[in-house]
């Protein structure tokens, strides 16, 4: 994924907590969907705080990573990893 300046003024996104510049980086997310059904995604693009640690995923990261999921539960999968990377 490219990176996550904001391209129309040429800055940096801030935390919304601490303000402090927030960096490119990777994340992993856990999505439980129910008692019986729980998916990791590794390797997410990022923005993190470096100071609080309060991570932000883009809209389209976000959308990847919705279509991801309901693939896995379409085909099946009750507890499994992804690699954003490799599946997007």
């Amino acid at each position: 994924m490219e990176s996550f300046i904001n391209k129309k003024e040429g800055k940096t996104m801030k935390c919304p907590y601490c303000k402090t510049e927030l960096k490119n980086g990777k994340t992993v997310l856990t999505f439980q969907m129910d008692a019986n059904r729980i998916v990791v995604v590794r390797d997410v693009p990022a923005l993190i705080c470096e100071q609080c640690g309060e991570e932000s995923i883009d809209i389209e990261v976000s959308k990847i990573v919705e279509r991801q999921i309901e693939k896995a539960l379409s085909d099946g999968i009750r507890m499994g990893f992804i690699d954003f990377n490799t599946a997007a």
